[in-house]
Parts: structure tokens; sequence; C-alpha cells
């Protein structure tokens, strides 16, 4: 039998209980709460760890750019050629404006060209929420409450203080995250 990877234990009962007051949620057992955000947070968590992490931000994009150009490039040279060719051309194109978005789009822009696993992350969030608050993701108007965002950020942070490693909750901002919620 194989062990299975265990995450170090991210949210105490004392934060849980913040969460608790600031945010109304539902009197529950608190390492119940606890156990609900290490499952919500646990897919990402484990991935991220288990990628590659050496890259800085810097990094990574001195890598998309010099990719971005050969994009291009490629896509220059199949341009009105006939089929497959012309369309392996436009499909290039779309990859390389999928990274420019990554490396120096806005955050609105950035936000768009997440991968799948980060809005897995957040919807898995919003269930989180929906069950624990009486105060739901979206109201009957459709709009959004924002104090998802800030309660997701809240747990960004405490992640960060246990895993420094991952960058993504390092450097998380509020205004991206928000971002990211309004793009689900």
């Amino acid at each position: 039998m194989t062990s299975t990877f265990e995450l170090k234990n991210i949210f105490d009962n004392k934060f849980c209980q913040l969460l608790c007051d600031v945010y109304k949620f539902d009197e529950q057992n608190l390492n119940i709460m606890s156990n609900e955000l290490s499952d919500v947070f646990r897919d990402f968590i484990i991935l991220v760890l288990s990628e590659n992490n050496s890259y800085s931000i810097e990094e990574r994009n001195k890598l998309y750019n010099e990719a971005i150009y050969n994009l291009q490039h490629a896509s220059k040279l199949l341009k009105g050629m006939p089929h497959p060719a012309s369309s392996m051309s436009y499909k290039l194109l779309k990859m390389s404006d999928t990274l420019k978005k990554v490396t120096s789009g806005n955050k609105k822009e950035k936000s768009k060209a997440n991968r799948f696993i980060e809005k897995n992350l957040v919807r898995k969030f919003i269930l989180f929420w929906d069950k624990n608050s009486i105060n739901k993701y979206l109201s009957p108007e459709n709009k959004i409450n924002y104090d998802v965002c800030k309660c997701f950020f809240e747990c960004s942070k405490k992640i960060s203080s246990v895993y420094p490693e991952i960058e993504w909750f390092r450097v998380c901002e509020i205004e991206f995250i928000e971002s990211i919620f309004e793009n689900i």
C-alpha cells in the first residue's frame, strides 16, 4: 500500500473561529470546517507543489516571452498555406496571445488566461462558502458577494504562511482574486 501525500495543518481552530466571526458562518464544529477548507485547497496545493516550482515569475515570463516569439514566427511561416497548415497558424497565434496575457496583460486579462485548476479551486471555494454562509456568493439579482473574495484572500494569506514556497498564494492580491471570481 502506498502512502498518500498529507497537507500540513493549515486552517487551525483559531483561524476557523475568526472566519466564523468575521463572515458570519454557521457555527459548527471547527474541526469540520478546517477539514472542509483543507479539502477545497488540497488538489491545488498538491498540484503546485508537484510542479517544478523552481522558476520565479520573472524566469517564467522570460521563457514565455521566448516561446511567444517562436510561436509568432511559426505562425507567420504557416499563414496562407493550405489546410492543415493555415489552421495551425491560427492556433499558434492564439497560443501566443494567451502567453502574452499571462506575462504582460492587465489583471483582468491574466485571470482570463488562468488554468482550469485555478478556476476549479474558485468553484470549490464558492461551494464551501454557500454551504456555510447565509449570504450566498450570488444574490438573487446575480450580483457577486465580494466578502467571498475577501475570505478567499484571508485563506490565501494563511496558506502562504504555512507554504511560503507556493508563489501563487504569496503574490495573490485582492484585485486579482476578484477578477477570477468575476470570470467564473
